[in-house]
Parts: C-alpha cells; sequence; structure tokens
C-alpha cells in the first residue's frame, strides 16, 4: 500500500539525476565554480592598477571580462566594481561595474531559461504551492529590487527568473536599472578610497 509513493519518488529521484547529468547547466555551473576560484588567487597575487598602468584604456578589454566571470561565480564580485572605481574614478567606475553586472544577469538569466527546459520546469510547476505559484517573479519592482539584496540577489534575480519564463525584453530593461545603484554605490566606495588614501 506505501510501495507506489516510495516507487514514484524513487523514479522521480532517478529522472532528476538523470537530467542533471545531462544538463549542459549542471557543467556550466561547475566550470563557474572552478573560475571563481581562479579569479580569486589570481587576484590575490595580482594589482589590477598594474593592468591599467600597462595596458592603459586597452585594461578595460581585461578587466571587465573577468568583472562578468566573477559575477557568474558564487565569490563576489564587489571587489572589481569597487576596482573599477577606484581605477577610473566615479563616472567610468560605475559604467564598467554596471556593464559587467547586466551582461552577468544576462548570461544568468540564459542559464536559468536553459535550466526551464532541460528540467521541465513548465511541468514541475503544476507541483507547487498556490501561494508560491502567484509569487509576482515576472514583476518589475521583484525584478529591480531583488538585485538590491546582498550577493544573494543578484543570483537569485537572474536565474529564478529565466527558470521562471519571464520574458527576456523585461529582464533585461529591469536587471538594468536594478543593478545600476550597486554599482554607484561600488564605483563610489573605490574611488573614495583613492581619494582619502
Amino acid at each position: 500500500m506505501h510501495s507506489f509513493p516510495l516507487c514514484y519518488h524513487m523514479t522521480a529521484l532517478r529522472r532528476f539525476w538523470t537530467r542533471l547529468l545531462r544538463s549542459p547547466v549542471s557543467y556550466a555551473i561547475l566550470v563557474l565554480c572552478f573560475v571563481g576560484m581562479w579569479l580569486v588567487q589570481w587576484m590575490s597575487e595580482n594589482e589590477l592598477k598594474q593592468i591599467r598602468d600597462v595596458y592603459g584604456m586597452g585594461a578595460i578589454g581585461i578587466l571587465l571580462p573577468m568583472h562578468v566571470a566573477m559575477a557568474l561565480t558564487p565569490f563576489p564580485s564587489d571587489l572589481f566594481s569597487i576596482a573599477n572605481g577606484a581605477l577610473y574614478g566615479v563616472t567610468v567606475g560605475t559604467l564598467l561595474s554596471w556593464l559587467g553586472w547586466w551582461i552577468a544577469a544576462l548570461l544568468q538569466f540564459g542559464l536559468g531559461r536553459r535550466a526551464r527546459k532541460d528540467f521541465e520546469l513548465e511541468q514541475e510547476t503544476e507541483h507547487i504551492p498556490n501561494w508560491l505559484r502567484s509569487f509576482p517573479i515576472d514583476h518589475p519592482l521583484y525584478l529591480i529590487c531583488i538585485r538590491q539584496v546582498p550577493w544573494l540577489g543578484m543570483h537569485i534575480g537572474s536565474f529564478i527568473p529565466g527558470a521562471a519564463g519571464v520574458r527576456w525584453k523585461r529582464f533585461a530593461w529591469c536587471s538594468a536599472i536594478g543593478t545600476f545603484p550597486g554599482s554607484l554605490l561600488m564605483a563610489a566606495i573605490g574611488a573614495g578610497i583613492v581619494h582619502w588614501s
């Protein structure tokens, strides 16, 4: 009598692991974790100021992709944003930080969208409680404000909307607005450190 639920759960668990192992998103997240560890190590051994001094404005072509990569990982990317302000001042630093975080947000959204397909999340939403299903993930206020939650807000505010099926266009403009306050704040901190030291 109780074997049916157990059998159902075992089948569901097996199906989940099969999807997990076949999903490119799983491997992308794993690679991003290794990239994040490498970037943390690299930043502890190198000074970003030296790169700017050697390459001038061309250093942006090196530092911006690194900022995007770091923002995709579980590791904090605030150091890149603070460095942008310290190296280039508040205005350019804010622009670079905003661009780095916005590109990362779009990429994370894409990962969430792919996870929606790989894990057939549209079908799984039928099992979600009604109160949670009615949560306004696609509302602009949510998409903008979730990004103000330190560290985790950037990741949740990108991946979950992608997995929930939020439209690209709405996510793009909401994340563009949502990433600006943090970009300005971190660039201002970096510029302030240089100014007052």
